[in-house]
């Protein structure tokens, strides 16, 4: 009786406070919120540093998706078709040959273009746009572009590029993804290439994750009391 008009009195007082913490339950990869942790099979505990919500419309139906920012540059993507941790980063800046060659008109070269213009022509199977960094060869497999709001906070991560992402124009957001065109056998670390075009671009590296990869999640510490 006494929890009962405790919790009452604390609704009274706060109720967004109180209505949010009955409705999240154990957090998942799909709503993991900054301060959450994640432990990975074979890669240690890291932190939720930031969450993207993100989406884009696709023959006129909207995708969403969750790009979750971990402490130590990793990053877990937890989309449709599958979820991805992303382990390494590389900054191209706009000075560098590599920014240069993927965001070039495609008369002078720009892989991203390039690949845009045979999607139209309905070559880009046929005609494999290819981009190499640090000793290995890609094909371009999409490019897009997102809308992203932060969850949990209200400014977006201060970090290259994803600093720069417009909250109000996604046409100044783009994300490509690439393959490699030969798989090493027994190392998939780099089977997963996404590139993230703001200002600069990030390209964070990684893999697909499978079925038990993520052996457990805790909540973030204001959570922890509540589900002890």
């Amino acid at each position: 009786m006494f929890d009962r008009l405790k919790r009452d009195l604390q609704q009274a007082l706060d109720p967004d406070k109180t209505s949010s913490s009955r409705q999240r339950q154990q957090p998942t990869v799909d709503t993991l919120l900054p301060g959450d942790v994640v432990s990975l099979w074979d890669a240690g505990d890291h932190v939720v540093e930031a969450v993207l919500e993100c989406a884009e419309e696709l023959n006129r139906r909207a995708v969403t998706w969750r790009w979750n920012l971990l402490d130590e540059g990793h990053m877990l993507s937890a989309a449709p078709e599958g979820n991805t941790l992303y382990v390494r980063t590389a900054i191209l800046h706009q000075d560098s040959a590599e920014f240069e060659t993927l965001t070039a008109d495609a008369d002078q070269g720009g892989v991203l273009k390039a690949f845009e213009a045979r999607v139209r022509q309905g070559t880009a199977a046929r005609n494999p746009t290819l981009f190499e960094c640090e000793g290995r060869v890609y094909r371009v497999t999409s490019t897009g572009i997102f809308d992203a709001r932060p969850i949990g906070q209200t400014k977006f991560p201060n970090l290259d590029v994803w600093r720069d992402v417009n909250p109000s124009n996604p046409g100044d957001n783009v994300y490509f993804e690439l393959e490699p065109t030969v798989e090493t056998p027994g190392d998939d670390s780099g089977s997963e290439v996404l590139g993230i075009w703001t200002s600069h671009i990030a390209l964070l590296i990684g893999r697909p994750l499978k079925a038990g990869d993520i052996q457990s999640i805790y909540p973030r510490a204001e959570q922890e009391g509540q589900h002890r």
